[in-house]
């Protein structure tokens, strides 16, 4: 019966003495402070982005651009669009605006009909005030510049296959010397979308 005491008082002891070490090195440990995000998720910024990431041969792709600043923002938004767009090959992006016969116009015409490239008088960029937003929609249908003169005609048809990104250049300022040109352009892309 003595023994069986003994025991208790043992393990009472070892708990007792347990808890008051763990309760001291609990107390002792620095509290790890976790730094809340600021503005966590109503970040400021300027997106565009379309309403999905995969779309179907001719399916209407919709497009929004948002200002979540704080003041408005500069842009452009002459001719047939105010976003440009970049296709995915050989691992890099690549705008076709930038090769030789690259780049397009969106059109309302009928597949497989005559086009003509539009020349467009420069606008001065317009504003999109803060918190608001802008959208469009695109079909895929394009009308391609090619080479020749802007007086040829050209061939409606969808844009390729394949993986692409649209892109977003702004600004805050117009150059003082041309009323067509923004300072310190900022270039932002969307999400990437993929047309089979």
């Amino acid at each position: 019966m003595m023994e069986n005491k003994k025991l208790i008082i043992i393990t009472l002891l070892v708990i007792i003495i347990g808890g008051i070490v763990l309760i001291s090195f609990y107390i002792s440990k620095p509290k790890q402070i976790i730094p809340s995000a600021p503005n966590a998720g109503t970040t400021p910024d300027v997106t565009i982005s379309t309403d999905k990431n995969d779309y179907d041969k001719g399916e209407i792709i919709n497009i929004i651009v948002k200002n979540g600043l704080d003041k408005p923002i500069l842009y452009f938004s002459g001719g047939d669009r105010f976003w440009g767009i970049e296709y995915f090959k050989d691992d890099k992006w690549i705008n076709p605006a930038y090769e030789s016969d690259g780049g397009f116009q969106l059109t309302e015409e009928n597949l497989e009909d005559n086009c003509y490239v539009t020349l467009y008088e420069r606008m001065p960029p317009s504003e999109l005030k803060s918190q608001s937003s802008i959208s469009s929609q695109w079909n895929q249908k394009i009308c391609p510049f090619g080479t020749g003169s802007p007086a040829e005609p050209r061939t409606v048809r969808y844009i390729d296959n394949g993986q692409y990104r649209l892109v977003l250049n702004y600004g805050f300022e117009i150059s003082d010397d041309d009323p067509y040109r923004l300072l310190e352009i900022k270039t932002i892309y969307s999400n990437t979308f993929t047309i089979k």
